[in-house]
């Protein structure tokens, strides 16, 4: 064997055991946060929020507009291109352990469907972040779930 060859060896060894390490894990947006109906349906609930970012929720007081910038809950239209310009409904946001929710005004409606959106990708950021910025836009990811009061 010649010597100049001894060079390719550790230099396979070495890629080899690089590209075999452990793959990083893509954060999602989505990742481990849910939208729910509450066990009597009069409230939709937003669960399983980092513990950080129930820390930032409870220490800062927001306006209704920008709790419904980050988690809004509308009423289902039949014109599927217009839904996205309607305005959310009023009501309430309450922060518990590892979750928020948002009871109506006026309690929903029996027989009617509505749909949820969290803005999630403010959940990602560090809370420096959400302090920083104190805007809570709708752009990027958010995670919709839909739902009919019976």
């Amino acid at each position: 064997m010649k010597l100049k060859n001894l060079f390719y060896i550790p230099a396979i060894i070495f890629l080899t055991f690089y590209g075999c390490g452990p793959v990083e894990k893509e954060i999602k947006a989505n990742s481990g946060v849910r939208i729910a109906l509450s066990g009597d349906s009069s409230a939709v609930e937003l669960k399983r929020i980092p513990s950080y970012a129930i820390k930032e929720f409870r220490a800062d007081s927001m306006k209704t507009e920008q709790w419904q910038d980050f988690f809004a809950v509308y009423e289902e239209i039949p014109d599927k291109e217009m839904r996205d310009f309607q305005t959310a409904l009023d009501g309430d946001y309450l922060v518990n352990d590892s979750l928020i929710s948002f009871t109506p005004t006026g309690g929903f409606e029996k027989r009617k469907s509505y749909f949820s959106r969290c803005y999630i990708r403010e959940l990602l950021q560090g809370p420096e972040d959400i302090i920083a910025t104190r805007d809570l836009s709708p752009t990027d990811d958010f995670l919709e779930y839909k739902f009919t009061i019976q």
